[in-house]
């Protein structure tokens, strides 16, 4: 009878997901029903020392829920902060149906949270938790997996590292051990900024370069260098001597194969017509500035050609070599 029960609850909550002319498919029952017996599975087994977990997925994107002490439902609903690539999913219209069923962000880990009161039938939590998947994952009913599993109850357990499969997850498994998260919480490492034009490139790094730039001038009489590695090119410089310009050299395909995919003619065309030599006298591109030019207007310079020649636009952080 109660299990009837739960499936009338579930069925009217499906409904309400789908609207009032439409019925819930024998896919999405069947789904309910999957869900339901792992949420029972998890209340009704009791293990020492252990918390069990139900976990609910299509690819990457899961719901994973337990009991608390105090017999509500806790679930977790995946989020971008460990798997940035649900950044791609969770559009602000999903965000704001997450919202609006109920979910709201755990700064923890960044992901989706949502506690079910404790006489919450699991029908219809599981109606919920499916309805979630739906509107703001965009789940497919044949491609759903489940599992429930008992993980050491400790106040932070081990969860699935970043970029591994199901990030964030609660996880016990040994295979992921290597890779897991034994901490309380987890803040992503800052992205680098990007420049979409040159001089936005060259408002990110001018400063740093510029110095750079003025270094190898104070120190034109000794044998120093800076290079400017973007990760996909290089520009480095020198004092010449006697000290009157300064000597740089742009990468070239010859001395980096990879380099022909990136400097077709009309980017070689951008160095040569700053007035970068071609190679032959040495194996890259080179250019002798005159130190009546300013460092700013030297870095600036560099700046522009990592960025119109070389494609860079500081999504990696621009790595600079000295002496």
């Amino acid at each position: 009878m109660r299990q009837q029960t739960a499936r009338f609850v579930a069925a009217i909550t499906l409904l309400m997901t789908l609207g009032a002319t439409a019925a819930p498919s024998l896919a999405e029952e069947a789904a309910v029903d999957r869900v339901d017996a792992a949420l029972q599975n998890i209340t009704s087994i009791v293990r020492a020392k252990k918390v069990g977990y139900a976990t609910i997925w299509d690819g990457n994107k899961y719901v994973q829920c337990h009991r608390l002490p105090s017999r509500e439902m806790r679930c977790e609903a995946a989020g971008p902060t460990l798997q940035p690539s649900l950044k791609r999913v969770l559009t602000i219209e999903r965000q704001n149906r997450l919202a609006a069923l109920g979910w709201t962000v755990d700064p923890a880990f960044g992901n989706y949270a949502k506690v079910f009161p404790a006489d919450a039938p699991t029908g219809q939590i599981s109606a919920d938790i499916l309805r979630t998947l739906t509107d703001a994952y965009d789940i497919n009913f044949q491609d759903l997996e489940l599992k429930t599993d008992w993980v050491v109850d400790i106040p932070c357990p081990p969860r699935n590292g970043p970029s591994q499969n199901l990030a964030g997850m609660i996880s016990g498994a040994p295979s992921m051990r290597s890779t897991a998260l034994l901490t309380c919480s987890y803040a992503a490492k800052p992205q680098p900024q990007t420049a979409e034009t040159a001089e936005a490139l060259i408002k990110l790094y001018g400063p740093s370069v510029t110095a750079e730039i003025q270094r190898l001038r104070v120190n034109a009489a000794h044998r120093v260098y800076t290079v400017f590695d973007s990760g996909i090119g290089y520009i480095q410089c020198m004092p010449e001597t006697p000290p009157v310009a300064l000597y740089c050299e742009a990468q070239s395909a010859e001395s980096w194969a990879a380099l022909s995919a990136i400097l077709k003619p009309d980017h070689v065309a951008r160095l040569t017509a700053a007035g970068y030599k071609e190679p032959g006298r040495a194996p890259n591109y080179s250019k002798s500035y005159p130190l009546t030019l300013t460092d700013a207007a030297i870095a600036a310079e560099i700046l522009t050609l990592l960025h119109d020649v070389y494609d860079y636009t500081g999504a990696t952080k621009l790595d600079v070599k000295t002496d």
